[in-house]
């Protein structure tokens, strides 16, 4: 009997998002360990990121059909296993004209593996064990670039649910601060599940994606300043690390921060 390994590091479990929504991005899982697909199906928080677990494989031959066959905008995939390697796996789909992204998640980080991955557009690379900040910071990146690649139309703020379109103005009046869906729950009295529904209902995107957009919009204006320091720009956006602010500023407009200051000269 396989002994049961954990994909992730100790005491970083959260609690299970709820019932999926519609108009998400599909996501597709490939391991050949099935306790490692539970976790990943069970644990990370797909749906308040705007994602929806649309299929899962534990074996690499399996998934190169079911892929082009349910058409996922996002795959995760892991590096070793038997008969078809993540890199071999990727190629293929690759030939095959897939143009989803893909996010490795592997215990082996050799360089050859590593570049062969970003050589075939990989998104991504995780190491195992996995806990849920790297697989947080890896999502909002995602939504990033996603809103750019499959770029969804503009909803106006008002709605006729006059309880969200309080918790909508105060987004757009307090991104700067530290929201999370947990405190938008308790300050507005819905529930985190509710709150995603919502969100899709009204705007088809998720939360976070709809906070990154307000972040990265303000942060545009302020870098016209050039007097204003990218590391305040960060902090006035909301980021308290600076290195996730970069990475998800890039993500979203293909170019760094310093490199859009500088377009503004």
């Amino acid at each position: 009997m396989k002994q049961r390994v954990s994909l992730f590091a100790e005491g970083t479990f959260r609690i299970k998002a709820g019932q999926r929504e519609n108009s998400m991005y599909k996501v597709f899982l490939v391991d050949d360990d099935p306790f490692i697909l539970e976790e990943l199906i069970d644990i990370v928080q797909w749906e308040e990121n705007g994602f929806e677990v649309a299929g899962s494989s534990t074996d690499p031959e399996e998934a190169l059909s079911k892929i082009p066959e349910l058409d996922p905008e996002v795959v995760f995939c892991d590096l070793k296993m038997p008969g078809l390697d993540g890199n071999e796996m990727i190629r293929r789909l690759r030939e095959g004209g897939a143009e989803c992204e893909f996010v490795m998640i592997s215990a082996y980080d050799s360089f050859e593996n590593v570049r062969t991955f970003f050589q075939q557009t990989g998104f991504d690379y995780i190491l195992k064990p996995v806990n849920t900040e790297d697989i947080q910071m890896v999502l909002e990146k995602l939504m990033a670039k996603l809103g750019r690649k499959y770029p969804l139309e503009r909803q106006p703020v008002l709605t006729d649910n006059p309880e969200f379109n309080k918790l909508v103005t105060y987004l757009n009046e307090n991104y700067e601060e530290k929201i999370t869906l947990g405190g938008l729950a308790q300050k507005f009295g819905f529930s985190r599940n509710y709150i995603c529904a919502l969100f899709q209902k009204y705007f088809n995107k998720s939360l976070n994606l709809y906070l990154t957009e307000l972040r990265m919009e303000h942060a545009k204006r302020l870098l016209l300043d050039k007097t204003i320091l990218i590391k305040e720009v960060a902090y006035r956006c909301g980021y308290m690390d600076y290195y996730h602010f970069f990475k998800v500023f890039k993500d979203y407009y293909g170019i760094s921060p310093r490199e859009m200051q500088e377009q503004n000269t």
